[in-house]
């Protein structure tokens, strides 16, 4: 029986992260609101802006055009790709499926196709391509509403059918030929700035989901557990109630069979392995391994818990300290950190108890951390930094409040006063 998680799709740092179902969900309901509908919306008043450029350029065109129907049947069947869509999507909730997907493509390739049959050397005379560009910038809005990598490809592919076209007029075409290479690039380069605005938004809104719910760990007791082990006791809870309901209700003979002996084995060890780490799983525990920017960074050294004697503010400082060396990175190196906590030697202060704390990082420099980080461990304690080759280290010394060691019994070799 294994419990069900949710793999957040993203990338590099991230690759392999699984997010706890609660977590994952909060993630994707922030991200949908904020970095979908929204801003496809906004990216729709400027797709509207570009397609109203590139008619305005067709109308000019037209006393050019030799007698026929002209540029029309391609903006024609451009306005149905536009009321398709764009009411296809509205009614799936804002959302592209991979089948509207393919039919947008499919459209915007029949656009494509038709102009180029319409205007096949005409280069010469002026006369460019106009429904095939703004074809391409309907794949702006899309880009806003789900992955970037197929419209940034489809609209390098509208873009390089459209310089091939004019490169191969240009014996005919002469001079005309650099106006066909500017049209075939207004329609790859909205797209490119649409992606790189699309990612660059959604990287900052996955990190900021990231550490709010990440947060959530600084006001948990010292006994409370994370959302993925809270996930895996309701479902092993489950698991042991519908077994035991089985039993009690004859559907299951006694003694038991072997199989589901086996599982009842299996249950019970699952449930005393979970009680066991509780006692010193701790809130940075879980926030390790609940974010998807420090999961696989960080290493946490606290086989006694003594990371839950912190009060809030100390731990919020902490895990922001953590934050900046390693999720907030502005290199493109890859940072990693080990966290330490033991008690100090000194027990002379009668009112507090001495926690010393060393994080040691690795894979960079202390002057290319942000300056917020330091303020971050200000709040924690006194520290100093030593500076090494490939990496620093922080040494910090912390007071915590005796009464927060009396209110948990301590964990299992944990020193006290006098031992």
């Amino acid at each position: 029986m294994s419990i069900p998680f949710e793999e957040t799709a993203t990338r590099g740092r991230e690759r392999g992260f699984r997010r706890p179902v609660r977590s994952a969900r909060a993630a994707g309901d922030v991200h949908a609101g904020h970095g979908g509908r929204r801003l496809a919306l906004g990216i729709a008043v400027a797709t509207g802006v570009i397609v109203a450029t590139h008619l305005a350029h067709a109308v000019a065109l037209i006393e050019i055009y030799p007698p026929g129907p002209g540029p029309w049947p391609a903006w024609v069947a451009l306005a149905a790709v536009v009321a398709g869509s764009w009411a296809a999507t509205a009614a799936l909730g804002y959302r592209v499926p991979d089948w509207l997907l393919a039919c947008v493509l499919a459209g915007v390739a029949t656009v494509v196709v038709l102009e180029l049959l319409e205007i096949e050397g005409l280069l010469g005379i002026g006369i460019t391509p106009t429904a095939a560009a703004a074809a391409s910038a309907l794949l702006m809005p899309v880009a806003a509403l789900r992955a970037t990598r197929a419209p940034l490809i489809a609209s390098f592919v509208v873009g390089a059918v459209l310089a091939a076209d004019a490169l191969l007029q240009a014996a005919t075409a002469g001079r005309w030929v650099v106006p066909g290479l500017v049209v075939a690039g207004s329609a790859v380069l909205p797209v490119v700035l649409t992606v790189i605005g699309v990612d660059g938004f959604r990287r900052l809104v996955r990190r900021e989901v990231d550490l709010s719910l990440v947060q959530s760990t600084v006001a948990t007791p010292r006994s409370a557990v994370g959302m993925r082990a809270s996930e895996e006791l309701a479902q092993l809870d489950f698991d042991a109630e519908s077994l035991l309901e089985d039993v009690g209700s004859g559907r299951i003979p006694i003694p038991l069979p072997p199989d589901i002996a086996e599982l009842a084995g299996e249950l019970a060890a699952r449930l005393r392995v979970r009680l066991i780490e509780g006692r010193t799983d701790t809130w940075l525990r879980h926030a390790v391994t609940e974010s998807a920017y420090l999961s696989g960074r960080v290493r946490v050294d606290d086989p006694l818990g003594y990371a839950a004697r912190l009060s809030p503010a100390q731990r919020e400082g902490l895990l922001l300290a953590l934050w900046h060396i390693v999720g907030d990175n502005p290199r493109r190196t890859t940072a990693s950190a080990v966290v330490r906590l033991d008690l100090s030697d000194d027990f002379d202060d009668d009112r507090d108890v001495d926690l010393g704390i060393v994080i040691d990082a690795s894979g960079i420099s202390s002057r290319h951390v942000d300056h917020a980080m330091w303020e971050a461990v200000g709040t924690v304690g006194s520290n100093t930094t030593t500076n090494r080759r490939g990496g620093f280290r922080i040494d910090i010394d912390c007071q915590t409040d005796t009464t927060s060691w009396s209110t948990a019994a301590p964990g299992p070799g944990v020193r006290t006063r006098g031992t």
